[in-house]
């Protein structure tokens, strides 16, 4: 995935930059633009899949790039931005998501998962049930006393204990659920969820290698523990993650 910065602060690139070549390796990061004109010029020249914008640019705002580009490229923005009272005028664009700053690991995710999604769903023919389950993100985990509601894309892995499920998170938090793990695994979406193990169900967005020493584990970006792949699921694993065994 190609992706370009529009963004005047050279410390907000930086951190940007940062977390981009730290936690998505898959992106490709093809050009910075301090202001419009740049983005203009940067935009026509490599036709990028993602765009991460601040909304102030100095005396002009990122929606006068929007509307210059609304009949030319149909562009995946992400806009990145300390205001929060732009979020309706972003809502009108059709930006992917509206980040805050200071910007985190987790939100970001969230975000470029988005589009990620957004742009495997279109390679897929209409109605199919990729495309419709993948309007549902939210996932009720329920415990005793109370019902959590988070975004699957904040959840990295999922682990059995007994009649429990640990949900494990993108902000290093642990949720657990008082239902078993078959009934959650009925609920998420089964383009980024596999379960790998009868005790795992992994968020394939977050692994970053196979390990095939005494068996084979998943190592996670998010995670220091090695996620065990049972027999009968290595070959679905690696086809999924289109390596080669």
């Amino acid at each position: 995935m190609k992706l370009i910065i529009i963004e005047d602060d050279e410390w907000s690139q930086l951190i940007l930059k940062n977390l981009l070549k730290t936690y998505f390796p898959d992106i490709q990061i093809v050009g910075v633009a301090k202001n419009i004109k740049e983005a203009i010029t940067l935009i026509n020249d490599v036709v990028p899949d993602l765009v991460l914008a601040d909304i102030q640019l100095g005396n002009e705002t990122i929606f006068k790039l929007l509307q210059e580009l609304e009949n030319t490229f149909d562009l995946n923005f992400i806009i990145t931005t300390s205001h929060k009272n732009f979020a309706l005028e972003a809502i009108s664009h059709e930006v992917i998501d509206y980040v805050l700053k200071p910007i985190t690991v987790e939100n970001l995710t969230i975000a470029i998962n988005k589009v990620k999604r957004k742009i495997k769903s279109t390679s897929q023919q209409s109605g199919t049930i990729y495309s419709e389950k993948s309007e549902n993100r939210m996932l009720g985990i329920a415990s005793m006393d109370r019902i959590e509601v988070v975004n699957v894309d904040a959840i990295v892995y999922i682990q059995a204990d007994g009649r429990y499920t640990h949900f494990h998170l993108l902000d290093g938090s642990k949720k657990t659920a008082s239902k078993n793990l078959g009934e959650y695994e009925k609920l998420l979406p089964l383009e980024d969820f596999v379960r790998v193990h009868h005790s795992y169900i992994v968020n394939m967005t977050y692994v970053k290698s196979i390990q095939k020493t005494d068996g084979y584990f998943l190592e996670l970006f998010k995670s220091e523990e090695a996620i065990p792949i049972a027999k009968r699921k290595q070959e679905t694993v690696v086809k999924y993650l289109k390596l080669k065994s």
